[in-house]
């Protein structure tokens, strides 16, 4: 059915617009087919047609390539030739990405988290002055340990600053995720009485990742 104007009449659909769609590949396509912005250029160069962006009025048209020239590119032993460069250099960079991540990942392995051993008053304390400091009444023993627990990860572990020395690097969220682990398992081991608390912020660190 034809669809209709916002007057309600029968807006006719355009051939030419069917044409494009059927016989012309924008640049998303060219990419599924492995194409680069500089093959593009060189095997291409000018575009066929262009169409208004379909999500954003404003935006640059839709660059639109001639199915029959692609074909007629992609057969040519120049474009097989480029497709293979390409195809490795993507490799190689795949492969380099991965040795950047196992790097970060040793080096967060390596990475010393010192939990210095405090008197249960003198973190409590701590905690209850970190939480706030206005605060007067005695908070229930689970508010309490989650206290310790924020407090311990971000004044004591170096939590924060060894996670924002990863910015921008390669591997970073398995780096961030491992890190976390490390730090409550830190804890744990010199405040046992925080295993449940530890457990139960890593489990919600880890949905928030999801």
């Amino acid at each position: 059915m034809a669809p209709r104007t916002r007057f309600g009449k029968v807006k006719p659909r355009s051939k030419r617009a069917g044409s494009i769609k059927s016989d012309y590949l924008n640049l998303a396509g060219l990419t599924a087919r492995g194409w680069t912005a500089a093959m593009v250029r060189d095997f291409l160069g000018r575009p066929d047609a262009t169409e208004p962006n379909p999500r954003f009025r404003n935006a640059a048209p839709t660059l639109k390539f001639a199915r029959a020239r692609i074909e007629a590119a992609e057969r040519t032993p120049a474009f097989a030739a480029r497709l293979d460069l390409a195809a490795r250099r993507s490799a190689a960079a795949k492969a380099a990405a991965r040795r950047r991540r196992m790097e970060i990942l040793r080096l967060m392995a390596d990475e010393e988290i010192p939990i210095p051993k405090l008197t249960p008053a003198l973190l409590e304390a701590r905690a209850i002055r970190h939480r706030d400091v206005r605060a007067l009444t005695d908070p229930d023993p689970r508010t309490l340990n989650r206290w310790k627990v924020n407090y311990l990860r971000q004044q004591l572990a170096r939590y924060d600053p060894m996670i924002e020395g990863l910015f921008g690097r390669v591997g970073r969220a398995d780096a961030e995720q491992s890190l976390r682990r490390r730090v409550f398992e830190a804890i744990v081991k010199t405040y046992p009485e925080l295993q449940d608390e530890c457990q139960r912020q890593l489990r919600v660190c880890e949905r928030m990742r999801e």
